[in-house]
């Protein structure tokens, strides 16, 4: 009985858990960088941050394979930042953040930076 068990285990269907989105944000901009197998999880991780504390040093939406919406809330707790929309209710805003594959960013800036 206990041979069957495993034996179950092992014609058990593997999940595919890919794509795999790394979310980064910078201020209220937001954008995914999507790893799609294995071995771009580390790099993904790394780009994703990398592109957070440098945003201006790129240009994702040329580049994005797709876009995800997204919903930011102006709403801060001080109230001199607060913005609110006609009914004085603050103000909700759906954006679209760009989706770039991480085969993408190493072909338009890890391979860049080796040929230079």
């Amino acid at each position: 009985m206990g041979c069957g068990r495993f034996a179950l285990f092992k014609r058990r269907k593997k999940k595919n858990q890919f794509p795999v989105d790394f979310y980064g944000e910078e201020g209220s901009w937001r954008f995914v960088i999507r790893a799609m197998c294995q071995d771009e999880i580390i790099d993904a991780m790394y780009w994703c941050a990398h592109i957070s504390c440098h945003r201006k040093d790129f240009d994702l939406l040329h580049i994005a394979s797709d876009k995800f919406d997204c919903r930011y809330n102006y709403s801060t707790a001080d109230l001199s930042d607060l913005q609110f929309g006609l009914s004085g209710t603050p103000l909700n805003v759906t954006m679209m953040g760009p989706i770039v594959l991480m085969s993408t960013i190493k072909e338009h800036f890890v391979d860049n930076e080796i040929v230079r």
